[in-house]
């Protein structure tokens, strides 16, 4: 490999670690201008390493301030060593209560990816023999998945048309196509009863019940889930049901928040 791809790559790298060490030291939201001017690097580059970033995972933007700031990702890459996710412990924290009050299940930690993914941001794997076995940083289409539908339940049904006709178009399975007016309905099941559940309907054999996570406003909604085979979570469903409206509403309740409405 030549010199001058060597230095690129270091370059970038360079950049992407100052741009990460720019919010942790200032603690706030930031501009492109301010992102650029601040490190010192072009602003052109600035913003074409911030929309990757975003791109990834790694970085929010909300479109109305026109500023960006880290991912809850983020804050989990160091998870596993220290425990210490971005702003505080409650997010990993109910994770673990939540694997703990179900008997050991795989709990599940999503967000949009994208125009049309849903990403596994952390996955607390089952104690079972038996499990429901998915990775942290995996990417499945949104309509594929219990998480990817209760974050599709907070967006108007023009944008969920547009979703669905996106992952329709990338799956080469025709019977693994969703029907946009069967869709539709569940989605609006979902909104009522506050819940998504897959039913083995994504993943056979298996069934994931998601819910949304309460965040600040203007943060990218997350969805959190317990998954394990039918017939096991069919015996305790209700109990986890229970147990993960309990667990949200106390951490709402804790942090003064409301969940995320579109």
């Amino acid at each position: 490999m030549p010199s001058s791809n060597k230095t690129a790559i270091v370059k970038s790298a360079m950049r992407t670690f100052a741009v990460l060490e720019f919010f942790r030291e200032t603690k706030r939201a930031a501009s492109v201008t301010e992102i650029s001017s601040a490190l010192q690097m072009p602003q052109s580059s600035t913003s074409v390493l911030l929309s990757s970033l975003v791109e990834l995972n790694y970085l929010e933007y909300d479109r109305k301030t026109r500023r960006f700031i880290p991912s809850y990702r983020v804050g989990l890459l160091g998870d596993w060593i220290r425990r210490s996710p971005f702003r505080d412990t409650q997010l990993t924290d109910l994770m673990e209560e939540l694997w703990s009050a179900t008997g050991g299940e795989t709990i599940l930690l999503g967000q949009q990816t994208g125009a049309a993914g849903m990403r596994y941001l952390h996955v607390v794997p089952s104690g079972y023999q038996l499990q429901f076995i998915t990775h942290a940083g995996q990417i499945r289409p949104m309509v594929r998945t219990a998480l990817g539908h209760v974050l599709l339940s907070q967006m108007p049904n023009t944008k969920i048309r547009g979703i669905i006709r996106r992952n329709n178009a990338d799956e080469p399975s025709q019977s693994a196509r969703v029907r946009e007016t069967a869709f539709l309905e569940e989605i609006e099941r979902i909104r009522r009863r506050g819940f998504s559940e897959s039913g083995g309907r994504t993943t056979p054999g298996a069934n994931t019940i998601g819910m949304l996570v309460p965040l600040p406003k203007r943060r990218a909604p997350l969805a959190i889930g317990i998954g394990g085979p039918i017939e096991r979570i069919a015996a305790k469903r209700e109990h986890i049901i229970a147990v993960m409206q309990s667990r949200l509403k106390e951490l709402t309740d804790k942090a003064g928040l409301r969940f995320v409405e579109k």
